[in-house]
């Protein structure tokens, strides 16, 4: 039914980065344990600055394919390469080219400090034979999941699980044998993600399609309670406000579940049928949501632009079809532009840390000094420290030596120490060091101590 085949190419994934700690559960820790804290923690710390956009996403692609033969077409697709979509990954995706897909986006992603989106298309028997038919047997599907899980885990990522998997089992093409498959199979899925640190959402459908009770018997079925939650209105047009008010009820039947709603082409609302509905709009752009309820953050799953199947005048599912992409932009509905926060105000210079542990003459016409130093407008570049011997200067060095000591009280990282020895002419001397300021605060006197030359 939501066919994206030929869509899914570079993307969107990274597996999440911390729990509500900030910090990836450790694998040792007990399955309960891993998924009370993914479901505890707050949709600011899953999604960081927000959802991954890809620069090479189909919408970016088209744009440049499009741009001598069909103008029209490739403004639309720039209007919609703007924004963060979801990267499908399917049957399509396999071996080299599913590890290439996920580390060009999750490292994209960890770069960026936003969390890239996959969606799991691949289930065996998927859509019961619908527009989207196809899928893996069991176990290659199990091989392929474990393959995801394996490239996802450490980074930040979150995963739309197999939309249609759970609302479809209403569709009599769909037997009781394969519920019970497929609850065997996601069950397993989330728990895996879960464990690698990774947000999953299971199917709820949509809000005009299966019962909340009905529903949230099929999650508890599927492990909603070893996911971070589910999602509704993959590739539909249902309102935002009518998606929330159903998955409300949903969460409310499962514990507390989070969600997340596709907003990708509800823009317009209901269009009178799920394949290419006539008149649809881009809806609200993708952004992180804190409203106090269970959901998480609006996305663009299905990817605007991409036909449902052959159906109103489309293409096969999965085809760019521009003129549809070009309606979507016309009936945009894109809400309330999400805020840039003002940049925060730069914290005032401030002179160099720095202490000199320890001063004197351990050879014949040497000085030797220890001590540490940095500088809180740079941590990450060494201090310069400057000796003088009787008003002269002998040497300068970076404090660039391993103290973990120094790091542990101050934490600014533990490469910050100074151990040097220069040469003094014997008898006795006035010996100062100077700690160089990196940014604007000045420098820092560590004094001057006179010391027996031997």
């Amino acid at each position: 039914m939501r066919r994206v085949r030929v869509l899914a190419v570079s993307g969107a994934l990274s597996a999440l980065v911390a729990f509500a700690a900030g910090a990836l559960t450790p694998v040792a820790a007990s399955a309960a344990t891993t998924a009370a804290s993914m479901r505890a923690a707050s949709s600011a710390t899953l999604y960081g600055k927000g959802p991954y956009r890809s620069d090479t996403s189909e919408a970016a692609k088209q744009v440049t394919a499009l741009a001598t033969t069909d103008p029209a077409g490739a403004a639309a697709a720039k209007v919609i390469a703007q924004y963060p979509v979801a990267t499908w990954l399917g049957d399509w995706t396999q071996g080299a080219t599913l590890t290439r897909t996920i580390d060009t986006a999750v490292t994209a992603a960890d770069r960026a400090g936003t969390t890239a989106v996959f969606v799991t298309y691949a289930i065996p028997d998927r859509d019961c034979g619908g527009h989207s038919a196809g899928g893996f047997d069991e176990a290659t599907y199990t091989a392929w999941v474990d393959q995801v899980v394996s490239r996802l885990a450490g980074h930040r990522a979150a995963v739309v699980v197999e939309p249609d998997s759970l609302a479809m089992l209403s569709n009599s093409a769909c037997d009781a044998s394969l519920g019970q498959q497929r609850f065997r199979i996601l069950s397993r899925e989330v728990a895996a993600l879960t464990a690698a640190g990774v947000p999953a959402y299971l199917d709820a459908g949509n809000s005009n399609w299966v019962q909340p009770a009905v529903m949230a018997s099929r999650l508890q079925s599927a492990g909603v309670q070893q996911a971070r939650g589910f999602f509704t209105n993959v590739a539909n047009y249902y309102p935002t406000a009518q998606e929330q008010a159903y998955a409300e009820k949903v969460s409310a039947l499962t514990g507390g579940s989070h969600y997340v709603i596709d907003t990708s082409r509800n823009g317009q609302g209901w269009r009178g049928t799920w394949c290419n509905g006539p008149g649809a709009g881009l809806g609200t752009t993708p952004r992180v949501v804190s409203d106090g309820t269970a959901l998480d953050a609006l996305l663009w799953v299905k990817t605007p632009g991409a036909s449902d199947g052959v159906c109103n005048g489309g293409p096969a599912a999965g085809k760019w079809w521009s003129a549809y992409a070009q309606q979507l932009v016309a009936n945009a509905r894109l809400g309330t532009p999400v805020a840039v926060a003002a940049p925060a105000p730069r914290a005032p210079s401030v002179a160099p840390v720095a202490k000199r542990d320890s001063l004197a003459s351990t050879a014949k016409r040497r000085v030797t000094v220890r001590g540490w130093a940095f500088d809180r407008d740079d941590t990450t570049k060494p201090v310069t420290v400057r000796m003088t011997v009787d008003g002269k200067t002998v040497g300068s060095w970076p404090a660039s030596v391993a103290r973990p000591d120094v790091d542990r009280v101050h934490g600014v990282g533990k490469n910050h120490g100074y151990e040097v020895t220069v040469a003094a002419a014997s008898g006795k001397r006035s010996v100062c060091l100077t700690a160089l300021g990196i940014g604007a605060g000045g420098d820092r006197a560590l004094g001057c101590t006179t010391v027996a030359v031997r």
